[in-house]
């Protein structure tokens, strides 16, 4: 006879995830073109990271809150998307071990950042002109 596993899930764990990444939906419901395996890999790393998460670590919850903010940049902006591809490669995304994922969150939030540091200075400089 067979024995049907079940699984529990802490209904209060995954709220307080998605509390803090707001934009979930619109990440991996994101429609990547075909052959854009960086965008799939990218996507598929963010949906294992966030769940991966303790809900009741404040400072985990900061970290995919930032990435969630990224991913988010990442679907929205063309300009972001090319930048970050250029810092980051399908090889550096990976849930193998520690050091990788923190290699790559370092990465993505480090060029994130940055890109918006000069969104602002962009934005500053030509409202003056």
């Amino acid at each position: 006879m067979y024995m049907l596993k079940t699984q529990t899930i802490d209904i209060e764990h995954v709220q307080r995830i998605l509390n803090s990444c707001p934009y979930y939906d619109q990440i991996v419901n994101y429609e990547y073109q075909e052959g854009d395996l960086l965008s799939k890999a990218l996507i598929d790393w963010y949906r294992e990271l966030i769940f991966s998460a303790d809900g009741f670590n404040e400072k985990q919850l900061k970290i995919i809150s930032a990435m969630d903010r990224a991913m988010y940049l990442y679907v929205k902006e063309n300009k972001y998307k090319k930048g970050l591809k250029k810092v980051l490669s399908e090889n550096d995304i990976s849930i193998d071990s520690q050091i990788s994922i923190a290699n790559a969150i370092k990465k993505i939030l480090m060029f994130t950042n940055s890109y918006e540091k000069q969104e602002i200075l962009e934005i500053s400089s030509s409202m003056w002109l």
